[in-house]
């Protein structure tokens, strides 16, 4: 049967039209689906019922199904997805006073490798359908009960958004019928060809980069991609990415103890966005013993003293201690707590 989740609302429209009475019944279709999260035909009261018994037996309207979810003391809310052919992915819910913040995955897992990162230490998956994309928007909402209005949307969750860049460039086509691109932001490790696809499109989100090291040698240790797309590269692409009126690039460095995490990295870093409208996220690691071992966040003191410095040098600068660490909330982390609970979980090495 076919989904009409994650579809554009031309391509809802040219699906059902052929079904109803009257070309204007489509339109509410897809009004229905886009606009107000329909979830089945029935709630389409504006629709005849015999027409919403007809669609029914034709088409179905889908999301991913919740199969685990945690709150946070913080409130964040972090959700496990299953898909219909076995793989899982995750979706965090960060409300805040004026906002809420959804973070969506865009693989069923990461092939780069991220020697933090608890999703890449779980491996690669395969790349998310435009309605399991869109569908972790819908499900977040509804569980939440956000109003659109407000919603932020990232893409920082499992995977790498722009090696899915076919079936992300449909989701966003799709989100951006309810959210401004504005309040889009894709998050990439640094796939240069993905981040001129990105430059070119009418509707443009907002671009961060994961950094996470000043220096080409040292990301390229903790970051396999850099090793394809060098340091050097990624900087030229992202230094002509087309920024509209206010908007800025932002990049997430995540810190290590011991390994990036020094006012001497800093002073690097600063030297390394020289240019660049930018804002700077500081990310203090989290910690998993069982799946990076050996990994440590710094001191509060030495996140405060990098933020500090990089402050002082004329940067824009949050210092984020991610939200949810108490129910796992990091990339990847809840997942790999099901699997550890399954006694199911790879043994990676730690850091040298």
């Amino acid at each position: 049967m076919t989904n009409l989740v994650g579809r554009s609302p031309a391509e809802i429209e040219s699906l059902v039209a052929p079904h109803c009475d009257r070309p204007f019944r489509s339109r509410q279709v897809a009004h229905w689906i886009i606009h107000r999260d329909a979830t089945t035909f029935d709630e389409m009261t504006d629709l005849p019922a015999e027409l919403r018994r007809r669609l029914q037996g034709l088409f179905e309207i889908a999301d991913p199904s919740l199969v685990d979810a945690a709150a946070s003391a913080d409130g964040a809310r972090k959700f496990l997805f299953a898909l219909d052919d076995g793989a899982s992915v995750e979706g965090v819910a960060m409300p805040e006073a004026r906002k809420l913040t959804l973070c969506l995955s865009s693989q069923a897992g990461c092939a780069l490798g991220c020697r933090f990162c608890v999703t890449g230490v779980l491996g690669p998956g395969r790349n998310l359908r435009p309605q399991e994309i869109v569908g972790q928007y819908r499900a977040m909402l509804r569980a939440v009960g956000g109003d659109a209005e407000r919603v932020n949307i990232v893409f920082m969750g499992m995977g790498e958004p722009l090696l899915n860049t076919d079936h992300l460039g449909a989701a966003l086509d799709v989100l951006c019928e309810r959210v401004s691109p504005k309040r889009i932001t894709v998050s990439t490790a640094g796939i240069v060809p993905g981040i001129r696809w990105l430059a070119a499109r009418t509707r443009r989100p907002k671009l961060a980069v994961s950094l996470n090291a000043p220096d080409q040698q040292r990301r390229a240790e903790i970051m396999p991609i850099s090793r394809r797309y060098p340091l050097d590269a990624l900087m030229r692409e992202v230094r002509s990415f087309p920024l509209e009126r206010g908007r800025r690039v932002t990049f997430e460095y995540v810190l290590i103890q011991g390994f990036n995490d020094a006012t001497a990295d800093a002073s690097l870093l600063v030297e390394l966005l020289a240019g660049i409208p930018s804002k700077v996220n500081v990310i203090p690691l989290n910690e998993d013993p069982d799946l990076l071992p050996g990994w440590r966040a710094p001191e509060p003191e030495a996140v405060d003293a990098f933020g500090r410095a990089l402050a002082e040098a004329g940067l824009t600068v949050t210092v984020r201690w991610s939200r949810g660490r108490d129910v796992a909330a990091a990339c990847g982390q809840l997942k790999g707590r099901r699997l550890r609970d399954a006694s199911d979980a790879p043994t990676p090495a730690g850091p040298t």
